[in-house]
């Protein structure tokens, strides 16, 4: 990603977490069978490590235009707290650095996958 401020930065991490959760429900509602889709385009984006940018608003964009009111820049979530008592716990995060999200590990679970890049999640303690 090209250089921003920390808050452009974050905001751009925290749209590629929303896009990275809901690929299959965007992929509905946009399918990325054509190659002028915003989400085609963002996903190759993602995959060849270009700056998401661009493709993340034309995505929101065309989400809006689809009738979702807050598209991929909404907030839509809570972020977890860190753990006060000096233990480590363990989190899943997203393997290129680039978005926001996360995942908690389930005992019986591999570590999930990036649906962007189809890489497994980089383990990492808060």
């Amino acid at each position: 990603m090209a250089e921003e401020p920390n808050g452009a930065a974050e905001r751009i991490r925290d749209a590629l977490a929303y896009v990275c959760r809901q690929l299959d429900v965007l992929s509905a509602v946009l399918p990325e069978n054509d190659e002028a889709s915003p989400l085609r385009r963002l996903l190759e984006a993602m995959r060849n490590g270009e700056d998401p940018d661009r493709p993340l608003q034309a995505l929101h964009t065309a989400l809006l235009a689809a009738g979702d009111h807050i598209g991929v820049y909404g907030n839509r979530g809570i972020r977890p707290v860190g753990v006060d008592d000096g233990a480590e716990e363990t989190v899943y995060l997203c393997p290129a650095h680039r978005c926001s999200r996360y995942s908690w590990p389930a005992a019986t679970v591999d570590p999930p996958q990036c649906a962007i890049t189809e890489q497994p999640l980089r383990r990492d303690g808060l």
